[in-house]
């Protein structure tokens, strides 16, 4: 028989297994440090499990490295075959010249070979999560029925991954802390930005780590019932497999969304293994070849992966017009009279802006704070600074509020208009066009906040269409804060100054927040240049904003770039570039 070797390489780990026969077994050995799992239901076949390992970004690398401990524990000349499986096993099938399988025919395989008995299978990996209800026959299990999570990474591990390292805990740690928690934190399960700001506002009401952990447990569960599993039957018994699988506080809420109990879903033995064990089964069964004559080349691609990076032209501010550079500063009326004034407050979610103008619009103070989680704390310190600033002489004739805490504020401060997020962006855009550009009035309006961001479209100063983000924040500004935060550099100033120095922006493309974090420190180990991600996350930003926000509604001629991100010249920049030089438009932040 020889024996055949299956690899599963994921995008956060690399699995292996190997199907030995008793024959190579008794004359070589298996790998140091790798478990048997049992005998093989077919004959005397064994089954070895390696120890699990984070790829860190390299897979090519890691499949290298399982490679190695295979060919030196039984000999290159015993392997027959190899097969590849995972979201990196067609890179590593192709320079090894070995078969590849797709990852739901490999999961059937594996639980065939390992003779777990299920009906429904509950998977959750690094960065995709999946549903498959499974049928038995002769020949092994048959896939009845399946679904994926798509492109958000909410119900997968590197969503669980990130969030618990905000509370600087490992992953592994969850389980015996969760247990501890006599209630659940409300956390967000859908976005990995609007989970950040509901653990913070747990914190900040008084909820324990813990019982912020087993909110967000319970979050990652409920998402994965209804975004993975949606309304496609569950049969008992379900087997829960994954990285994931292996946190029993996900475990125990995964039970409790799915209205199951231990015996309806279990977990398997050798949970995580499940794919590169079908991978194996599935070499053995076709007679695969081992194809290790190519070694040297894999080898020589998880060693060179430097220098060549799918990239884009470089940013310039040539087609940007900056409001901020025609503003002049306010000069008072002489003497100590008083000033007729109007107070504008819009409070965010992230954010709450302030702003005093004279009856001629002229702004007398403008005031932009972090919310915090503190709308009330906040509006009264902007308050009293505005006080402290004018005194009496200020004497305001009226106030507006809007943003999503309009309607608290506006009680609290007696205002006389409450006005919806739209028609104060089409208001304070309208006015800007005809005092500040020559009249010429927005007809597109390109609103990016914090966690929300809008499309408004006017014809003659009317709102004929408008549309916002749903729950992702992948084209927000809490998303390039983050991998700002990451990159160790001030999202003030310093993201936009090394976006723009980039001579060659690396393309990133539109990914959910936390894969793009992958995707950044995969590039970074790869030697991309800071400057050149920088860029990259610039214009990732824009095709997000450009393909989940607007999606194929009208640009017009003069696009208005408002809202916290537009301080960000190199986001201005990249929205003048994607939209496309032929029509020349302007974004002019404001």
């Amino acid at each position: 028989m020889g024996c055949y070797a299956g690899i599963d390489i994921g995008a956060i780990s690399a699995k292996a297994s190997l199907i030995l026969d008793k024959a190579d077994l008794d004359a070589c050995g298996a790998p140091q440090g790798w478990e048997l799992f049992n005998a093989d239901a077919n004959g005397d076949a064994r089954i070895y499990l390696s120890p699990y390992r984070r790829t860190r970004g390299k897979p090519l690398a890691a499949a290298t490295e399982l490679l190695d401990e295979i060919i030196s524990a039984v000999g290159a000349d015993r392997v027959a075959g190899v097969t590849f499986t995972g979201s990196a096993a067609k890179l590593a099938a192709e320079k090894l010249s070995a078969a590849e399988v797709n990852e739901f025919r490999a999961i059937a395989a594996g639980l065939t070979a390992m003779g777990i008995e299920a009906r429904t299978v509950f998977e959750m990996g690094g960065e995709t999560s999946k549903y498959m209800r499974l049928s038995a026959g002769d020949e092994g299990y048959g896939i009845v029925d399946y679904s994926t999570n798509g492109d958000c990474a909410a119900g997968t591990g590197s969503f669980i991954d990130q969030q618990a390292g905000r509370l600087k805990y490992n992953v592994e740690e969850l389980g015996e802390i969760c247990l501890s928690a006599e209630r659940a934190a409300a956390v967000a399960g859908r976005c990995s930005v609007f989970a950040k700001s509901d653990m913070i506002h747990a914190q900040q009401k008084g909820y324990t780590p813990a019982e912020v952990l087993r909110g967000l447990c319970l979050a990652v569960a409920r998402n994965f019932r209804t975004a993975v599993v949606r309304s496609h039957p569950v049969e008992p018994p379900v087997a829960f497999l994954g990285g994931l699988a292996a946190n029993s506080a996900v475990v125990r809420a995964l039970r409790e969304a799915s209205g199951l109990d231990e015996k309806q879903l279990f977990v398997p033995r050798g949970f995580a293994h499940v794919p590169a064990v079908g991978a194996a089964a599935l070499a053995a069964k076709a007679g695969a070849s081992a194809g290790l004559a190519h070694m040297k080349k894999l080898r020589a691609a998880s060693d060179s992966a430097h220098g060549a990076f799918p990239t884009t032209n470089p940013l310039t501010m040539d087609r940007v017009v900056l409001l901020r550079d025609r503003v002049e500063p306010y000069e008072a009326p002489y003497g100590d009279g008083p000033i007729d004034a109007y107070l504008g407050i819009d409070i965010g979610s992230v954010s709450t802006n302030l702003v005093l103008i004279d009856e001629e619009g002229r702004m007398m103070h403008e005031i932009y704070v972090r919310t915090q989680g503190r709308p009330i704390e906040v509006v009264g310190e902007g308050l009293r600074e505005i006080r402290r600033a004018w005194g009496r002489r200020a004497r305001i004739r009226g106030v507006g509020t809007t943003g999503s805490g309009r309607e608290l504020i506006g009680q609290l401060v007696g205002a006389d208009t409450v006005n919806d997020e739209i028609t104060a962006h089409k208001t304070g855009a309208t006015f800007l066009g005809r005092t500040m550009l020559d009249g010429r009035v927005p007809d597109t309006i390109f609103e990016i906040g914090g966690q929300d961001s809008k499309y408004i479209s006017l014809q003659d100063g009317v709102v004929v269409d408008f549309t916002m983000n749903e729950a992702c924040a992948a084209g927000t500004g809490s998303f390039l804060e983050e991998r700002a935060e990451e990159l160790e550099i001030a999202i003030k100033g310093q993201f936009a100054e090394l976006a723009l120095s980039s001579r060659a922006p690396v393309r990133l493309g539109e990914r959910c927040t936390v894969f793009m974090e992958r995707d950044v420190n995969s590039y970074l180990q790869r030697g991309a240049e800071k400057a050149d991600l920088v860029a990259g996350l610039a214009y990732s930003v824009v095709y997000n904003y450009i393909n989940r926000v607007v999606r194929g509604r009208p640009i017009g001629r003069t696009v208005f770039f408002q809202g916290g991100t537009a301080y960000n010249d190199a986001v201005a920049a990249a929205f003048a570039a994607v939209t496309g030089q032929a029509a020349r438009r302007d974004v002019p932040p404001g």
